[in-house]
């Protein structure tokens, strides 16, 4: 450390990690101020996850300097890393659901008044904790599965403020946030910011990074590719230094609807959560659905392939009313659906590739009673070459995949189906732009060779530039419908705020 680097928080110089085969940090150079956000991004697998690792104090054999301030020391324990005033939000919370917000919040530091716990005390240190992220309003003693997933992630950084960090880790903070939600975990972000915490931010979505960041680095295959003041670069240029291709052809839209109906809904309802939706798709649409928090629509997809129950109405495919009781009802009947949350409800983690990808199609591959297993591979090696699974092999077990290609497997899971109806739901959410760009040109595959897709999407660009038309549901109601030809990222979320509707 010079002279010149007052205000560095920490630096890593020439960092590096290696694992059995793999260089996954290279000679890395990094640091973060007091009171900035400092991005990282790159494409699963460029090393980031690895790099913010070696701060948590998760490896001790990595070569290279840290620096906290001017002292120099290593990271070589997670205890260590707290020590050294290093806190990590990470992308998969860690709170334990079916205890109170306080017993999470102060898990390992209870006050005790002799051998009892003090309550007073307890109360008191959650109540601080929770008013930096503006929680104050939780009752500190209700559990965890009682509030929503944004307040629950507002706890978590209320639990790593509790111990006054002066570092703070965020890994895709926003991935199940709406938009709304963001903007007041933004908030929070600027006022530590200027309570001079130094903040590094991963995110795979380039407008945050443009709206909180104050600079950015880029990593690419375990190297770190350049570090820009936020204002003196483009997303174009940061695209093309994480993938290498320009951004300028990765937002298209080519029309494949034709006028055959395919789907039909008629007031369909679940009470408390949406009413009366009627709408249509069409074989080869890329029919959108957009909405707030609260909207309705994950709800609404869920009925469809009957995970929840419907009050109402009446769902036809191909002119034929259909009543799905279950998922393995709708596949029969040819509607698949890819939940927004992949790693709970889409995937056997424990499973390898191939049993995954072959669980949809597990019916097609018995014949009198014993699974022919193998008459499914062409399909799957097909569906693995065409998305880019990386490494392409049916063996690995899914949980040991990057996000991207676990999505990737999720997809294909469902494309082995070949169903008439797939819906989307956050298809893109936490992945990088490489395997963004795959799974984009899938879904126009699928459209264009008559799959009818709706595509349930918070990245309104995405959104935008995918569908023929986007529907606009608000607070469990459907009150607006685009075309393509009149949509706009700012048409449709005044829509979804009740705004600019004539």
């Amino acid at each position: 450390m010079n002279s010149n680097d007052i205000g560095i928080a920490l630096s890593m110089q020439g960092v590096s990690k290696r694992f059995p085969g793999t260089l996954a940090v290279d000679n890395v150079d990094f640091d973060v101020r007091a009171g900035e956000v400092h991005a990282l991004i790159g494409e699963n697998g460029a090393g980031k996850s690895t790099l913010m690792k070696i701060i948590a104090g998760s490896f001790n054999d990595y070569t290279g300097k840290i620096f906290i301030g001017s002292r120099e020391t290593e990271l070589h324990s997670p205890v260590h890393s707290k020590k050294n005033g290093i806190e990590m939000i990470y992308q998969e919370l860690s709170l334990a659901l079916p205890l109170s917000i306080s017993e999470n919040v102060l898990v390992g530091r209870l006050p005790k008044k002799g051998i009892f716990l003090d309550k007073e005390k307890i109360y008191k240190e959650t109540k601080r904790c929770l008013k930096m992220v503006g929680m104050e309003h939780l009752d500190p003693d209700i559990e965890i599965e009682e509030i929503s997933q944004h307040e629950s992630q507002l706890v978590e950084i209320g639990k790593a403020l509790g111990n006054n960090p002066c570092i703070l880790v965020m890994d895709e903070p926003t991935s199940a946030l709406s938009r709304e939600e963001v903007e007041r975990l933004f908030e929070i972000i600027r006022s530590l910011k200027k309570r001079g915490l130094a903040i590094i931010y991963i995110s795979h979505h380039l407008p945050e990074i443009f709206e909180i960041a104050d600079r950015v680095t880029v990593m690419r295959d375990g190297k770190k590719i350049d570090t820009r003041d936020i204002g003196s670069v483009t997303s174009e240029e940061l695209v093309q230094m994480m993938v290498g291709q320009t951004v300028k052809d990765f937002y298209h839209h080519e029309s494949h609807a034709q006028s055959e109906q395919r789907l039909r809904v008629e007031n369909l309802s679940r009470y408390g959560f949406f009413h009366n939706v009627s709408f249509e798709a069409y074989k080869g649409e890329v029919l959108g659905i957009c909405g707030l928090s609260g909207a309705g629509r994950s709800e609404l997809a869920r009925v469809l392939v009957g995970l929840d129950d419907r009050n109402g109405g009446r769902v036809f495919l191909d002119d034929k009313e259909i009543k799905p009781k279950n998922m393995a009802h709708a596949l029969k009947e040819g509607i698949a659906y890819l939940t927004e949350n992949r790693k709970t409800e889409g995937l056997a983690l424990r499973l390898n590739v191939k049993e995954n990808i072959l669980a949809g199609i597990i019916p097609e591959l018995v014949y009198r009673g014993v699974y022919h297993e193998a008459d499914g591979f062409p399909k799957m090696n097909e569906l693995i070459d065409e998305l880019s699974i990386y490494p392409p092999d049916p063996e690995r077990i899914v949980g040991n995949l990057s996000g991207g290609n676990q999505q990737k497997v999720l997809l294909a899971k469902w494309m082995a189906c070949d169903p008439k109806v797939l819906i989307l739901d956050e298809p893109t959410r936490g992945v990088d732009i490489g395997a963004k760009m795959t799974i984009h040109e899938s879904i126009e595959q699928l459209a264009k060779n008559g799959s009818t897709i709706i595509l349930i999407s918070s990245d309104l660009p995405e959104l935008v530039s995918l569908s023929n038309r986007v529907l606009i549901m608000r607070q469990g109601h459907l009150i607006h419908e685009m075309e393509h030809s009149g949509c706009s990222e700012e048409s449709v979320l005044l829509a979804a705020n009740g705004e600019g509707i004539c």
